[in-house]
């Protein structure tokens, strides 16, 4: 009877540890699933903020581009209108007479 009651108990002892290790593994294994799930949404996440850094560096870029240009067109209007100036004054301007002796 006692040799009955041993061997009860020693399946019971090893089943119930062998239920626990099981445990251990579906917990490992659902802690590394969250885990790589939360990782993936973190890495997610960064692209976007990288992404909207790109597309807000964009449109700073082009805001600068659109006010320096026209900050520059009227300075190059006025720049070309100047030589145009200055190269037909020389052209019409009166050629000096020959020096006869």
């Amino acid at each position: 009877m006692k040799l009955l009651a041993i061997t009860v108990l020693l399946l019971t002892v090893y089943s119930l540890e062998g239920a626990k290790v099981r445990r251990q593994a579906e917990d490992t294994s659902l802690q590394s699933m969250f885990t790589h799930y939360v990782q993936a949404m973190t890495d997610y996440g960064k692209d976007l903020v990288e992404k909207a850094k790109a597309t807000e560096l964009q449109a700073q870029a082009q805001a600068y581009f659109e006010k320096t240009q026209q900050q520059l067109t009227p300075l190059v209007k006025k720049a070309g209108a100047d030589l145009f100036a200055f190269l037909t004054n020389l052209m019409d301007s009166p050629k000096p007479e020959p020096v006869t002796q």
